[in-house]
């Protein structure tokens, strides 16, 4: 019997790609993409499973594009999700109540555009592998192979579904709880490096030197969200270049980057994390760095439209970690 478990086994593992994709878009919309290349292999495989003791081609492919069919039927309720869960985030990062209600305001209306789209596409897909399944399902029975009773042929498919859910509410609560603790340490941070920061004059323009680690801005852009892959949210990007001026290799740098305009109003604060090597009296540069943007605040709004030759910004340093192991915090 259990070589007749590994007939189809190709079959098995290639054709559960489709429901595992769709799960995962799933699974996607309602943790924000929070650990997305371990989730699609936990449900890649949970897919096979519940197919891995069918011994009948008919079965095994009627129970996959079923899986799909009830993976399509889910998108909208995972809209949902994803427009509660992307509205906390974008809260949490807000500073008094007139932002909170513009991060609400624009959640709401990005995530009833996403709940409309997998509406349609939930729905299409849907019916479509609900024709295809059944088709298969009456070959299935048919079929004149007795299939074997045992948990994953009986109630593989419901116990599959239920595992989805339950890591992604697991999931989501990691990420929850991360997105607290980030705006907890950002808070932190901004108020560490608060003190002086409406006076820079004096400064240069585009490159605000410290003792230990300079950081200059090369390049600012704007990417725009990108629901198809998964990219939810708008954000402004910048090149981010850093310069080691110890004679220690540096393994990571934190702090408070704060942004003026040209007359040294105060756009923005952004707390900044750098975790690669840089080289003793070398510099590396952090590409296509991004920030949230939402269109209803107004300081996200100006920090987007302020051109970089008209952006001023004071780097302070918070912390410090070298190579050797050693930490400096300021």
């Amino acid at each position: 019997m259990e070589n007749q478990y590994k007939k189809h086994i190709v079959l098995k593992i290639l054709l559960a790609l489709l429901p595992a994709l769709i799960f995962t878009q799933n699974y996607a919309l309602m943790t924000l993409n929070t650990y997305l290349g371990w989730a699609f292999l936990i449900i890649w495989v949970l897919m096979i499973w519940s197919v891995w003791q069918f011994t009948e081609k008919n079965h095994i492919v009627e129970r996959l594009f079923r899986s799909t069919e009830i993976s399509f039927f889910l998108l909208p309720v995972s809209s949902l999700v994803f427009t509660f869960v992307l509205g906390s985030k974008a809260i949490i990062s807000t500073t008094n109540e007139f932002e909170q209600v513009g991060a609400a305001f624009g959640t709401a209306i990005g995530g009833m555009f996403v709940i409309v789209l997998s509406f349609v596409i939930g729905l299409t897909g849907g019916v479509i592998l609900h024709l295809i399944a059944n088709k298969y399902d009456k070959k299935a029975e048919a079929s004149e192979i007795e299939q074997p009773e045992t948990l994953s042929n009986k109630h593989g498919l419901v116990l599959s579904l239920v595992a989805i859910v339950v890591l992604a509410i697991i999931m989501g609560f990691v990420a929850s709880v991360q997105n607290l603790s980030k705006a907890s340490e950002v808070n932190k941070n901004l108020q560490q490096g608060g003190a002086g920061q409406t006076d820079i004059s004096g400064f240069d323009q585009n490159q605000v030197k410290v003792d230990k680690v300079i950081l200059e801005i090369t390049k600012k852009g704007f990417h725009e969200a990108d629901y198809m892959s998964g990219d939810y949210q708008d954000k402004i990007t910048m090149d981010l270049k850093f310069t080691n001026k110890t004679d220690k290799n540096i393994r990571g740098v934190q702090g408070v980057l704060t942004f003026y305009d040209i007359f040294d109003n105060k756009i923005k604060a952004v707390n900044v994390g750098y975790d690669q090597v840089i080289s003793a009296n070398g510099s590396n540069t952090w590409l296509n760095v991004g920030t949230d943007y939402n269109q209803f605040i107004d300081k996200d709004v100006k920090l987007k439209n302020t051109e970089l030759q008209n952006l001023q910004y004071k780097w302070e340093v918070n912390t410090i970690i070298y190579e050797d192991g050693s930490k400096e915090t300021f």
